[in-house]
């Protein structure tokens, strides 16, 4: 590799890196009660519509990069983090979710942590309590949640 790909490489790595950093501090603001329109000032955007946006922009290239990790590792890995993409898709599109069940926002809270989980062991025991929390809820789980989970318990017996 010539010393110029070289650097390119170190350049998209420190990218990445500043993504990273970017994201945590969004969303720390975003927990100490920080509204939108703050941070897109903070950030130099123009709306809280633009620092949302880039909020999501951040998370997506967040789970690209796991994504192509994940491909690297055993391929209950992938199957995991795909069945947890889905329940979490349905989570977020489900207005009464939080109502459901007792745990159901943490249920909530899990499925985006365990997306962004960097290390298959992180990703297995998240996962792991995901199937715990749903196991019990019976008929009021929605059958495409059910679904996801059975998925996710399925990979998650898989022989290692």
């Amino acid at each position: 590799m010539t010393p110029e790909l070289t650097r390119l490489s170190e350049v998209a790595a420190a990218r990445a890196a500043l993504d990273e950093h970017e994201l945590e501090l969004i969303d720390r603001a975003r927990h100490d009660g920080a509204t939108w329109a703050a941070i897109a000032g903070a950030l130099g955007l123009g709306s809280r519509q633009a620092a949302e946006q880039r909020r999501q922009r951040l998370v997506a290239a967040r789970r690209s990069r796991l994504a192509r990790r994940d491909r690297a590792c055993a391929p209950d890995v992938a199957t995991i983090r795909a069945a947890v993409s889905d329940l979490h898709r349905w989570i977020e599109a489900d207005r009464r979710w939080d109502d459901r069940f007792r745990r159901a926002p943490l249920v909530r809270r899990t499925t985006g942590t365990a997306l962004d989980a960097a290390a298959p062991g992180s990703l297995y025991a998240l996962a792991a309590y995901l199937v715990g929390d749903l196991a019990d809820v019976g008929p009021r789980l929605p059958a495409p949640a059910r679904e996801a989970a059975d998925r996710i318990a399925t990979a998650l017996s898989m022989d290692h």
